[in-house]
């Protein structure tokens, strides 16, 4: 029962925010690119940790990249970006199955590893 409450809850998770549309992801990471993007899906590694970055390929551009726990389908990291410098953070304390970045603010490009 709780395998298929599971999968129904990602279901949802991928129905409501987009993944449908992601980028390709490999077992360790995927990019987000994009005037708004989503990436493909990443585990989070022995450590319970998913580190993502973030920033615009264009100067004049500003936004915002995200983590998110495709499982449950609530926001577990943010901060700003922009084109003068590339941002990264890792978040640690997690528990679901699947994370994925958000970005956005035009001339977007990140990435969400394990």
């Amino acid at each position: 029962m709780k395998k298929i409450v599971q999968a129904a809850l990602t279901a949802t998770a991928i129905a409501t925010f987009g993944l449908f549309a992601a980028g390709p992801a490999s077992a360790a990471s995927s990019v987000c690119e994009g005037y708004t993007c989503t990436s493909g899906s990443v585990p989070a590694n022995g450590g319970h940790q998913v580190c993502f970055s973030g920033t615009h390929t264009a100067l004049a551009y500003w936004g915002r990249a995200e983590l998110w726990d495709a499982d449950t389908g609530v926001m577990v990291g943010s901060f700003p970006t922009n084109g003068f410098e590339t941002k990264s953070t890792c978040v640690g304390g997690l528990y679901g199955q699947h994370y994925y970045e958000r970005g956005s603010g035009g001339f977007f490009y990140g990435k969400v590893w394990n």
